[in-house]
């Protein structure tokens, strides 16, 4: 690898965020779903966590974050973070493996144990089988843990027809569409736009709703504020009589299938005692929050976090798994087995 250098990445992020729309795009247009953060985003997860660049001369070529999380596995708390934005320039894939080790390096450093990768669950994918390959190369440092799936809602049928990549997305996007597309209910007056006086009890209300799970993360009024930072994130809050009683946050993402439609992934929600009806209310202000919005479809994992009954009674219909949930690992014996209920964030 001659003239490669691997290093913290040091720049405005627009060319990261260039390189990785030039790579997927090429890659995936128009043969399988994929999201594009932009700059701002690439921005703030690299201030909350780390961006490991490759470099060729001073043109970057490669990157990989890690974004750490205060993590609750059974009754240990660690800190696990998030690995996202593994891109690499397709003259350079030899800079993968290095990437890769460079990250697990930094994570051994500061005795972390393992990180957390989602990728898509496409066999013929390009990320598929790298990591593939890197498993039976190095099997104590990875591996495929469990397998998930997604709630998602059209909300605009025309946009999704365009953009489906299969005849049967298109053909159940113009027929089935406009009515999947319909919510219960229009508009919550509880339901309001977060304020940052509501973290503290957003994130007393996430910890609560996720105490029983077997995985989960453990959230700050502080973590919650720094990410709200990012443009791309909003949060919604249920008052009623003055009292905070649910909260709703959702991601805003460019997403790609034979061409980009806008869409909304719902990362976070937890709710104070909300009965069934007050659930699906919710959940369907936001679904025309987005809407009103120019949002094309909202999708959510199916995790424990996401309460099911709320999201079929909107009309979200339930994907096969199409996520992977992964470990790169710095400390094998530390590594659990696959959790039964669980909650985690896509980034």
């Amino acid at each position: 690898m001659a003239g490669i250098e691997i290093r913290e990445y040091s720049g405005d992020f627009e060319d990261l965020a260039e390189l990785t729309r030039r790579v997927w795009t090429a890659v995936y247009a128009g043969k399988m779903w994929f999201s594009l953060p932009d700059a701002p985003t690439l921005r703030c997860w690299a201030q909350g966590g780390r961006c490991i660049a490759a470099y060729h001369g001073t043109k970057v070529v490669g990157s990989i974050f890690s974004i750490p999380y205060s993590f609750r596995i059974q009754s240990s708390v660690l800190c696990v973070p998030q690995i996202t934005g593994f891109t690499v320039d397709s003259d350079h894939r030899r800079v993968a493996v290095p990437l890769v080790h460079r990250l697990s390096r930094f994570h051994q450093e500061r005795d972390i144990a393992f990180g957390i990768g989602v990728l898509g669950n496409d066999r013929t994918s390009v990320s598929y089988r790298f990591w593939t390959r890197y498993q039976k190369v190095f099997p104590q440092r990875f591996r495929f843990l469990f397998r998930s799936g997604h709630w998602f809602k059209i909300l605009a049928p025309r946009a999704m027809t365009r953009a489906g990549i299969t005849a049967w997305e298109r053909l159940a996007s113009s027929t089935l569409g406009p009515l999947f597309s319909a919510t219960p209910r229009h508009h919550d007056p509880h339901v309001r736009p977060a304020r940052s006086g509501d973290l503290d009890q957003c994130a007393e209300m996430l910890n609560r709703a996720s105490a029983g799970f077997d995985w989960a993360i453990i959230w700050s009024a502080k973590q919650l504020a720094n990410e709200l930072e990012d443009p791309a994130l909003e949060a919604l809050v249920f008052e009623r009589d003055g009292h905070l009683q649910g909260m709703v946050r959702y991601r805003r993402l460019s997403t790609y299938g034979r061409e980009r439609v806008h869409s909304a992934l719902i990362d976070l929600w937890a709710d104070d005692g909300l009965t069934y009806w007050q659930r699906v209310k919710m959940l369907g202000h936001v679904c025309n929050h987005l809407r009103e919005r120019d949002v094309h479809i909202a999708f959510a994992l199916r995790s424990s976090m996401m309460p099911a009954s709320a999201f079929a009674a909107n009309l979200f219909l339930p994907s096969p798994p199409v996520y992977v949930i992964a470990p790169v690992i710095a400390r094998p014996e530390l590594v659990p087995p696959p959790p039964k209920t669980w909650s985690l964030v896509l980034t």
